[in-house]
């Protein structure tokens, strides 16, 4: 089977996944309703409804982004999880599909699917404060282009998406380690306190010395080069966490 009719395969799956698209319609929902609320509190700051909307505003608002926070752990978990749960894996690498290629595919068509769903979500809140606020969001991106040039930017935009892809390898590694339990979230959790000690143990002396010479360098350097170690391990974190995953997979007995 081509890998672009497995990838098509995993979206159709991930597209009709009804459970989780509930979910995913109410914290849309949740987020709207707290932006229009925000909105109305913002256009009539005295009328006599004022505590009772600032209470649900409030309410909303932990509750969205409690949500989301969870959210974001256990959706990508069930994406992973959902072949071994419903003991079907074996009867696709049965029907011909290379484990390698599975593999790699299930990490390209989860990380899409995670994105997708957040920027749903998001999508209300955001074009809502662009509209009511365009002073201020004028006013941040002035300041971020200001504070930080584009070598800055570009070093968080590429850690960000470097970190990104690192702890959904990790999360399909602990996946494929547990065969879809969910004690497999417990070994992704630990993973990442692991591999967090390691790189602070590693990154933390080399920031340091940046500061110390703080005479030859500046702030802006030494964030950026934090930036640029966060991507770095990283990488080294997708690499060897695939070697792991894709060993085990290969390996798995199913």
């Amino acid at each position: 089977m081509e890998l672009k009719n497995i990838f098509k395969m995993e979206m159709f799956k991930n597209r009709h996944d009804t459970p989780y698209l509930v979910v995913i319609a109410i914290l849309t929902g949740m987020a709207a309703v707290a932006s229009f609320l925000g909105v109305w509190m913002i256009n009539n700051k005295t009328s006599s409804g004022m505590s009772l909307a600032l209470f649900l505003e409030i309410l909303l608002v932990i509750f969205t982004v409690v949500g989301l926070g969870i959210f974001s752990l256990l959706y990508p978990f069930h994406l992973l999880n959902v072949d071994y749960k419903n003991k079907v894996i074996s009867l696709i690498f049965a029907s011909g599909v290379p484990r390698g290629k599975f593999y790699f595919v299930k990490i390209g068509a989860t990380i899409l699917s995670c994105l997708i769903a957040t920027f749903v979500i998001l999508f209300i809140p955001i074009v809502t404060f662009l509209i009511v606020k365009q002073d201020i969001f004028v006013e941040i991106v002035r300041k971020i282009f200001d504070t930080f040039n584009s070598s800055d930017i570009f070093a968080f935009v590429l850690s960000g998406t470097f970190s990104l892809i690192a702890n959904i390898v990790i999360l399909t590694t602990s996946v494929i380690i547990t065969k879809g339990k969910t004690s497999g979230i417990f070994l992704y959790l630990a993973f990442l306190f692991v591999a967090s000690i390691i790189q602070t143990s590693i990154t933390f002396p080399m920031l340091q010395s940046e500061i110390m010479n703080i005479d030859t360098t500046t702030i802006d350097s030494v964030v950026t080069s934090k930036f640029y170690l966060d991507a770095v391990f990283s990488i080294v974190k997708i690499v060897l966490f695939v070697f792991i995953g894709l060993n085990v997979l290969k390996r798995q007995d199913l």
